[in-house]
Order: C-alpha cells, then sequence, then structure tokens
C-alpha cells in the first residue's frame, strides 16, 4: 500500500518514510500493531503490514503506549505529561490526563487487567492512577528518595491481577507496591544491583517477578514481606540471557521472559523455569524497542537497522514479518544532474535512491551499521555518488559497475560531515570534526592531494560554481575561504555587523533587533552553521542565529542580512534554486511543534512562501535541475517533496 500522500502538509507532494520509530504495542489478539513515530501514531494489520489508520502528532512526542485488555482503545503518554486514551476504530480522543510536577515525561502507560484505570509512571518517579469511565484521578504516588538524575528510559509499573495493588520501579535500583485505595506505598524492596527495566504479577497474585538492566530476574512473596515486614522473601530465578527486556505469562501460567544476548545478537524468548526456549531470533542489528504478547505469542522489535519486525514465536518455521518505512533520521538529500534520481542519506548508515517520478526505491547503500550519513553528493556526471560516515571515511560508489563494492577514502582521523565533487568532478572534498579538509584525485586512483591544518569542526562546505574556492564553516570560528589548488586558506568571512541599514531585509522585529545590536555596538557570538555559493558564484550564503548572511564572493564583504522571524531563527539548512532567484532555508527545532521551511526571493528579500512540514529539525535542502521540486531531509526521518511550479516566473518554468 502506497501512504506516501497521507496526511501531507500544505505545498507538499509526496513523503518517503513514516517517521523515526520510538515505541510499538501489540493489541492483544495479536492481529494489529501500534507503532509511534515522530509524525505521529500508525496503526498495522500483523497479517499484512499495511496500514490501516494514522493519527498526525499535534504537540509534543509520545514516549510510550498500551492497548487495553480487550484492544478497543489505545493509551498514549508524551514527553510534557499529557495521558490520553484513542478510540481504535475513529482515532477520536476518549479522555485526557495530565501529570502534574517537574520532570514530567510520561515513562510507561499501562491499563488495569479489567480496563477500568489506567496508571502512568513520569521521570520524577511520581505514578497517577486515573478511572478511565470518569477521568477522576483515583491516586497519585512520588517516590521521595527520586534521585537529582531522572532517567530517560522506561519506568516499569504493572497492577496485580485484581487491579488493587500497583508495582513500579523506584530509584537506587528498588521496587514498590503502591495500594491504590489506601493511596500510599505498604512495601519498598532492595536486592537489585541495577535498574530495574520490567515488572509482572504472577496470575495467582501471590508472587511479583522483577528483573534489571543486568540480566537478573527476582522473584517476591511480596504478601510474605509485607506481612513479616522484612526484605528477605524472594528468590533468584536462573538467568539465560544477558538482559531481559519483557516478562509475560502464557495461558497456561507458564512465566515467559524475551532475552536479549547483544554479542550475537539474539532476541530469545525462554520458560524462565523450565530454562526451555521457545524460539530465537537471530537480528543482524541490536533491538531498540520490544513488545511482548505471551497471550497471541507475538513479538514486536524495532531494530536500529530502519526494521520493524513481527515474529510468531509459537510456529518456529515463520519467517518475521517486516515494515521497513520507518527510516532513521535523514542526513542528506540530493537530486542526480538529470533529475531522474533522488538519493537520502541517514543515520542508519544506508544511503538509498529513488526515482524521482514515483518514489520507487531502486537501490539501498550502506556505509555499515550505524556509520551516520550527514553529506552526499553526485559526480556532475550523474556516474558517482559519494557519501561521508562517522568511520572517518568517504564511499563512493560508481553506477557504472552496479555490483561493484564502494570505493573508501581512508585517511581522516575524524568523523566526516561533509563531502563535495568539484564542478569539473575531478576533485571530492571531505570535510571532518576536527576542522580537517581532504582534497581527493577522483580521476586517477583515488590520490590524496592535500590535506589543510586541524581548525575546528566542520559542519558544511561549499565548492564555488568556478571550481577556485572552498568555503567552510566551523563550530566555533569565523567560516572559511580555501583556495582549491594548493588548499590554502583565503580569508575568513565577517560577521561584523554593516554600518549600512539598508542592507537590513527580512523581519520586521528582527531587523529592529539588530539595528538595536548596531546601536548599541553588540558584536554577533554566532557563527553559521550552513554555507553555500549562488549558483552564478556571486554570492555566498551562511545561515546564522537570527539571520542569513549574504558576502560578495569577491570582496567577500557583507552584501546583504535576511534576518530570520520567532521561531525559525536557526537556517541550518540552505540551498539556491538552479535559477538563482530564490534561496529556501530550513530551521533547527526551536520547541515549536512543526519546524519551517520558508522560501525567500533573492530580487526582494521577501519571504514568499513558508512550508509547514517536518516535526523536528531540516537537516538538508536539495532543489530538482529544473527547479519544480524542493526535496527536505530531517532529523523526524521524513524526506518531504515541496511542489515549487505555483512560484516559478515563465522564465524560470522554461
Amino acid at each position: 500500500m502506497d501512504v506516501k500522500t497521507w496526511a501531507l502538509p500544505a505545498g507538499a507532494i509526496a513523503r518517503i518514510g513514516r517517521g523515526l520509530a520510538y515505541s510499538l504495542a501489540l493489541s492483544p489478539d495479536g492481529n494489529r500493531l501500534a507503532v509511534v513515530s515522530s509524525m505521529g501514531i500508525w496503526l498495522y494489520d500483523i497479517s499484512t503490514m499495511n496500514p490501516l489508520a494514522f493519527w498526525e502528532k499535534k504537540d509534543r512526542p509520545v514516549f510510550t503506549m498500551a492497548f487495553s485488555p480487550n484492544g478497543t482503545s489505545l493509551a498514549t503518554g508524551n514527553t510534557t505529561g499529557e495521558v490520553k486514551v484513542w478510540d481504535i476504530r475513529n482515532q477520536q480522543c476518549l479522555s485526557e490526563m495530565k501529570c502534574e510536577g517537574k520532570f514530567n515525561s510520561v515513562r510507561q502507560v499501562t491499563f488495569s487487567p479489567d480496563g477500568q484505570r489506567l496508571a502512568s509512571s513520569s521521570g520524577n518517579y511520581a505514578f497517577h492512577v486515573w478511572q478511565l469511565e470518569t477521568g477522576e484521578q483515583v491516586a497519585a504516588f512520588t517516590a521521595e528518595d527520586a534521585l537529582e538524575s531522572r532517567p530517560r528510559t522506561l519506568i516499569p509499573l504493572t497492577f496485580s491481577p485484581n487491579g488493587n495493588l500497583l508495582a513500579s520501579a523506584t530509584p537506587e535500583n528498588t521496587l514498590s507496591i503502591w495500594d491504590i485505595e489506601a493511596n500510599e506505598r505498604i512495601a519498598l524492596f532492595t536486592g537489585h544491583t541495577a535498574p530495574v527495566v520490567t515488572l509482572i504479577f504472577s496470575p495467582c497474585g501471590r508472587f511479583l517477578i522483577s528483573a534489571d538492566k543486568s540480566g537478573a530476574l527476582y522473584k517476591w512473596d511480596f504478601k510474605e514481606n509485607i506481612a513479616t515486614g522484612q526484605n528477605s522473601h524472594f528468590s533468584v530465578m536462573p538467568t539465560h540471557a544477558k538482559s531481559y527486556r519483557r516478562l509475560g505469562y502464557s495461558i497456561d501460567g507458564t512465566l515467559l521472559a524475551v532475552g536479549v544476548d547483544d554479542s550475537a545478537p539474539t532476541l530469545t524468548v525462554w520458560d524462565v523455569e523450565r530454562g526451555n526456549k521457545f524460539g530465537t531470533l537471530q537480528s543482524s542489528e541490536r533491538p531498540f524497542r520490544t513488545d511482548f504478547s505471551p497471550i497471541s505469542s507475538q513479538l514486536a522489535i524495532i531494530s536500529k537497522n530502519d526494521k520493524i519486525q513481527t515474529w510468531n514465536i509459537g510456529e518456529p518455521n515463520s519467517r518475521p514479518a517486516s515494515i521497513c518505512d520507518h527510516l532513521s533520521p535523514c542526513g542528506a538529500v540530493r537530486f542526480s544532474p538529470d533529475g531522474s534520481i533522488l538519493a537520502t542519506g541517514h543515520w542508519s548508515g544506508a544511503v538509498k535512491l529513488w526515482n524521482a517520478e514515483g518514489l520507487t526505491l531502486r537501490k539501498t547503500f550502506s556505509c555499515g551499521y550505524r556509520k551516520v550519513v550527514r553529506s552526499i553528493d553526485f559526480s556532475p556526471c550523474g556516474n558517482k555518488l559519494a557519501a561521508s560516515s562517522y568511520d572517518k571515511t568517504v564511499s563512493i560508489w560508481d553506477f557504472r559497475e552496479p555490483s561493484a563494492p564502494p570505493v573508501k577514502l581512508a585517511g581522516h582521523q575524524a568523523v566526516l560531515y561533509a563531502v563535495a565533487f568539484s564542478p569539473k568532478g575531478d576533485l571530492l572534498v571531505s570535510a571532518d570534526s576536527k576542522g580537517v579538509l581532504g582534497i581527493w584525485d577522483v580521476e586517477h586512483n583515488y590520490e590524496l592531494k592535500r590535506f589543510t591544518e586541524e581548525t575546528d569542526w566542520i559542519w558544511s562546505i561549499a565548492i564555488s560554481p568556478d571550481g577556485k574556492q572552498i568555503a567552510s564553516v566551523h563550530d566555533q570560528e569565523n567560516a572559511r575561504l580555501w583556495d582549491l589548488e594548493n588548499g590554502e586558506q583565503i580569508t575568513e568571512l565577517s560577521l561584523a555587523l554593516p554600518q549600512d541599514r539598508t542592507k537590513y531585509k527580512g523581519d520586521p522585529n528582527g531587523i529592529q533587533m539588530f539595528l538595536q545590536w548596531l546601536e548599541d555596538d553588540i558584536k554577533q557570538s554566532e557563527v553559521p552553521r550552513s554555507i553555500v555559493f549562488s549558483p552564478d558564484g556571486t554570492l555566498i550564503a551562511g545561515g546564522v542565529f537570527g539571520e542569513i548572511r549574504f558576502w560578495d564572493a569577491k570582496t567577500y564583504e557583507t552584501q546583504m542580512i535576511i534576518c530570520q522571524p520567532e521561531g525559525s531563527q536557526r537556517p541550518a539548512a540552505l540551498t539556491f534554486s538552479p535559477c538563482g532567484r530564490y534561496l529556501a532555508a530550513g530551521g533547527w527545532w526551536q520547541q515549536t511543534d512543526k519546524m519551517s521551511i520558508r522560501l525567500w526571493d533573492m530580487t526582494t528579500a521577501e519571504n514568499i512562501a513558508t512550508f509547514w512540514g517536518h516535526t523536528t529539525d531540516i537537516q538538508s535542502l536539495a532543489f530538482s535541475p529544473d527547479g519544480t521540486l524542493l526535496v527536505s531531509g530531517s532529523y523526524d526521518g521524513t524526506t518531504l517533496l515541496w511542489d515549487m511550479k505555483p512560484y516559478l516566473t515563465p522564465i524560470d518554468a522554461h
């Protein structure tokens, strides 16, 4: 099923990816899978892995979710303490609750066995219980011994079979039992030497089973402990894996545990007390999140290789079904010179090639597991594609030899952030996090021609259209220009505020702020995060906090400053249209629900269009060669294609 046009923002014509996956939940009957992504919530039919429904994200990211026992509703908790219950059939919100207090990000939600109550844990070790029919809060607990260092992961909690008690992890590797009716803690158990990661009551209600991060499993006779006031009634259960992600009881009362062995890596479902394996799933990547339904014998996994799998552990020969559309952050986008291919580079280490028309996947290249790709570039003839990588090498694929492995250019001593081919295609420039520029001869055995000296972390580079200069932006220093032929520095690009007030354009409030800085003689403290040459080579544009600055490419003087509006003050990605008339600027996240992409008319310095679609940082922008499309890649794991035809003049269109 093609969902590339589902829930598109205004101005967009297609989307690649369904958002970076954060969490998942299996329905009790094992027929549906819910996935929380940076876009929102997706509901899948497990038999086909086709999406059934989608809830678009309207506010802050959801961190956790859970199905109700009857599978008709879904509870979610977000990073600002909001807990919502949704009707699965129509995606309508049935009720909404709020966890008050500091550090109130919801870490886990769970329904009582009868589905009448809902409990949540928060990052400040606060626990809330609500009556769902009325929305009334019936209990709230706080661990007084909560640490200043709050956990960033799940804080597990679970109801007892009768729904009267709630067990939770608490600080300093402890776990607690809370009496909901009395609204108090009735037991605090110590013994674990690592944080507790999962909990479950036995069906009989006598025992509490806990597993910690090190793989230790404890079985607590908690009623005896409470009766005697002691902490000694527990047993250490057999350990079969290095860590346990989930616990569950099968219909016949067998305690099952999902164990992870990172050295393989493998996922194994164990009969804990008998030591039998129910099944083992070999994985090429370490699982990031898992959910387990022992009733339906289903296991769902989010792996760090952009894959979501479901596995029927009751069928030894079953092949896991998978979803491959929840992609990791998109660090780079580029069109091929003829416009037929769109390339996207991802933090998983994958570089994907898409047919520009129809967006069907043609091929996937790999730089290696988690070798973050932050920059890609096509050679001018379109025969080669280069990608930077966190493994300190540049990978180059030659399309004339599609089955050949990539050429690996080694020599940098730090992770790579940027690559760019020269206009003639004979040279490739690479930049790393130590501020070193590498210049490679790609026509003669990829010989390294020159390395510059270390400066400071290089975020972005651009090569002038005539191939004579390299512009680079650094972490703590001014942008610099280099001579491509000899590798020597030409100049630094000044961030001094120009005295000529007519050079300030754009947002009126921003202009007023800059003029006040000028009057008060305040120096610009930020440095650019992105840089690009205009197609005719006359201007250099840099994205600085609060502004887009334009330098004359010959005199290096500031020609214009476009002041940025509130909420879009970090233009982290820049690209000129092929005709040079327009500049697109994508913003860095600034506590807003959606990030902007602004289209600026270079003849008037006016913001002629603003596109809101990505939920967080815009990492990369690129125009198609004919200027009719703008593509944006984001940390949210999606790539959006925007229609530029409404903004082209008749001359541009031809």
